[in-house]
């Protein structure tokens, strides 16, 4: 289709004169994405997982790990760092988490060459420089005490710049002197076992052990406790049932033993029919609702949470705790409540809205979440910043009739996930039952090359201490 020249120049001259005479409104344009433009932000993290805030345990050898410097692209000219130990950051950081982490001894910590790097001018990433920690005994220091160690990075080459946020580095150094280790070999996978406490003991972990002396469980899931609304105080609460409140008022003879042979003890959280599920809470309820969650697990040495989206009801959006569910919700608990305690585990079940977003606040999830494991016949999914070791390669149910075969076991070995998940053996019509014993020690041969011993006796009752011989 052709157009007359003389309309299309009157055209033209129209929007000629309406530019001159009305004013233009340009809305403001972010320029943060182009930052990196111009100059260069760089970070600083651990080099060996990538985070900024990694949780050791320290033991009775020295810990090494390794740090770098990080830029977006090639300077083109030598960079020069220097990372120094800041204890002027602990009351600052204990101040924005609501922790109280004492400062680990600074004579203690080894920084290589002086903590001084240089970034070559083609490169993106420095050399690693070793950092060593040695062991904090028990005459000087607390066991089972948490200590900070605070690492920040200046640098005064034009051009590169470090953020106050991405400058620092921190270490949760948990002094566990003491404590013993689950003594798993490297590349070997873990165990993480969903225990229905309602109908089975805790304790029963402790007859899982294989013939080499290890015990086949490296982190049990303490299967439920609640998440619930006080209608009348208006705040959502951590329900406990009977056989979870049993555990918690005897935590010194169920999951202390437990922590003492090495095993993660983790209070699983569950929906309980009611509008405050895990994943659709709002900024201010997922804060408030974390802040309790660590109240707990500090009060009573769970090493960790468990979230497993189900069984709520629809929230209330005129509460201004409640919002409609989503991943992004869910995605927002895990991350308050790392927040509220950093040097504990946070897992999830990925299903319902507990499946995990990239991102939360532009932090990827690995700095939050530790492990996911799957659905049943499924394998868990890292997100930003994870990879299949902090997934499950499979997840049986042993409470329906779920068995594991050698085989099997010895295929999830050779995947390159880091654990396999198992739900409730010896739970409610299964106590003791030789079956499921028996799969358990293929799953310690396929996993392990060691099956279980046969146990002596074993707990039938979750609010009792008598035992029974096994195999009646």
């Amino acid at each position: 289709m052709k157009m007359n020249k003389t309309i299309i120049m009157m055209a033209v001259l129209a929007v000629a004169l309406t530019s001159c005479t009305d004013d233009i409104t340009v809305d403001h344009v972010n320029e943060d994405a182009y930052a990196n433009v111009t100059s260069l932000n760089a970070t600083l993290r651990d080099a060996v997982s990538g985070k900024s805030s990694t949780v050791v345990e320290l033991r009775k050898d020295c810990y090494q790990t390794k740090l770098a410097f990080y830029l977006p692209r090639a300077p083109k000219k030598g960079v020069d760092v220097k990372v120094e130990f800041d204890p002027a950051y602990l009351d600052a950081y204990n101040a924005e988490h609501g922790t109280s982490f004492k400062l680990y001894p600074a004579d203690s910590l080894t920084l290589q060459n002086g903590g001084k790097i240089v970034v070559a001018p083609d490169e993106t990433k420095s050399y690693s420089l070793d950092l060593t920690m040695k062991p904090l005994d028990t005459a000087d220091y607390e066991d089972g005490v948490t200590y900070m160690i605070p690492l920040k990075a200046t640098t005064s080459t034009d051009g590169v710049k470090v953020s106050e946020d991405e400058s620092r580095l921190v270490y949760l150094v948990k002094n566990s002197y003491t404590q013993a280790t689950a003594l798993r070999k490297p590349g070997e996978k873990s165990v993480f076992c969903y225990l229905e406490v309602n109908d089975t003991n805790p304790l029963n972990i402790l007859q899982w052990e294989m013939q080499d002396g290890r015990l086949l469980i490296d982190y049990v899931c303490f299967f439920a406790y609640n998440i619930n609304y006080d209608r009348e105080k208006g705040e959502v609460y951590v329900f406990s049932n009977p056989q979870c409140q049993f555990i918690l008022d005897h935590a010194d003879e169920i999951i202390r033993p437990l922590k003492e042979r090495g095993v993660k003890v983790l209070m699983g959280l569950l929906g309980n029919h009611d509008e405050s599920g895990l994943a659709q809470l709002s900024k201010i309820g997922a804060q408030d609702f974390a802040r309790k969650i660590a109240a707990i697990c500090y009060s009573y040495g769970f090493d960790g949470v468990n979230f497993d989206d189900e069984y709520s009801a629809a929230p209330d959006l005129s509460n201004p705790l409640f919002t409609n569910p989503s991943n992004a919700a869910g995605s927002r608990l895990m991350f308050e409540t790392k927040k509220a305690m950093p040097d504990k585990l946070v897992t999830t079940f990925q299903y319902g809205s507990m499946g995990g977003t990239d991102y939360v606040d532009g932090i990827p999830a690995g700095e939050w979440l530790d492990i996911a494991v799957a659905n049943y016949g499924g394998s868990g999914h890292p997100l930003q910043g994870m990879t299949h070791a902090n997934c499950s390669a499979n997840s049986i149910e042993f409470a329906r009739g779920g068995s594991i075969s050698v085989s099997s076991a010895k295929r999830w070995a050779q995947s390159d996930y880091g654990y396999v998940m198992i739900f409730a053996p010896w739970a409610a019509n299964n106590q003791g039952s030789s079956y499921q014993f028996n799969s358990l020690s293929n799953l310690a041969e396929g996993l392990y090359g060691s099956r279980l011993k046969t146990p002596q006796y074993y707990y039938p009752q979750t609010r009792s201490f008598e035992t029974v011989p096994y195999g009646n």
